[in-house]
């Protein structure tokens, strides 16, 4: 085959393989709001597959590329940052993504907030290296997390898509010993003590909810109406 024959082929190559990456990230999107459905009716761990989906989605290494820097455009996606957003100067921990909720009788939990915003939380959108790699929540040690850091852990190491023989510490602390350090106490019940629930998982649908909406309103040209 010649080189103007070759040419063409890529070309057709490249044709066909566009719509088969906007189909799958449609799928990608229809999977996001199906484990989000699942994770708001009570089932926490589908934040793990909520992680996995969101690698696939923008996570790059070495050997692979993620699905949206395929179509290219992931680079200068713009994404809702719904962080609390950590103040340098408090020496307190940061939630990031989460908000602590209190049910009389039932104690308090972290939770996402969703699209349930105070006016401090509600801010422009931003690219996308910024909103991956910025520092979002601060724990009482002064260890710090990113969405990247959330993902790749519940995707990589804690059952997403792998789980690692080896515990990592930070999430472990975070997930299950109430690293942030915040306490509740329940008149109604009499109950009190940390705030329970994965304040990771719960990140990580937060996380979740921000990639759905900036697709829906920033990648319109890229889903199905």
């Amino acid at each position: 085959m010649g080189r103007a024959s070759r040419k063409k082929a890529e070309a057709r190559e490249a044709r066909r393989r566009r719509p088969e990456l906007l189909e799958n990230l449609q799928e990608s999107v229809d999977f996001l709001k199906a484990s989000s459905a699942a994770f708001d009716e009570g089932f926490e761990a589908e934040a793990k597959r909520l992680a996995v989906t969101i690698r696939v989605l923008l996570h790059d290494t070495e050997k692979s590329k993620s699905l949206l820097s395929q179509l290219g455009v992931k680079e200068d996606l713009y994404l809702y940052d719904t962080s609390e957003g950590i103040i340098p100067t408090n020496l307190a921990p940061t939630p990031g993504l989460v908000m602590m909720q209190m049910t009389a009788g039932q104690g308090g939990r972290y939770v996402p907030p969703l699209g349930d915003l105070p006016p401090s939380r509600i801010r422009p959108a931003v690219k996308f290296g910024k909103w991956w790699g910025d520092n979002v929540t601060k724990l009482q040690d002064g260890t710090f997390w990113t969405r990247r850091k959330y993902v790749l852990v519940l995707a990589n190491k804690e059952g997403g898509a792998h789980v690692d023989p080896v515990l990592d510490s930070d999430y472990e602390n975070l997930a299950r010993k109430n690293a942030l350090g915040f306490e509740f106490s329940d008149s109604l019940s009499g109950r009190e003590g940390d705030f329970e629930g994965s304040a990771v998982a719960a990140s990580v649908r937060q996380i979740a909810y921000e990639v759905t909406e900036s697709l829906n309103d920033f990648g319109k040209d890229l889903l199905r109406a």
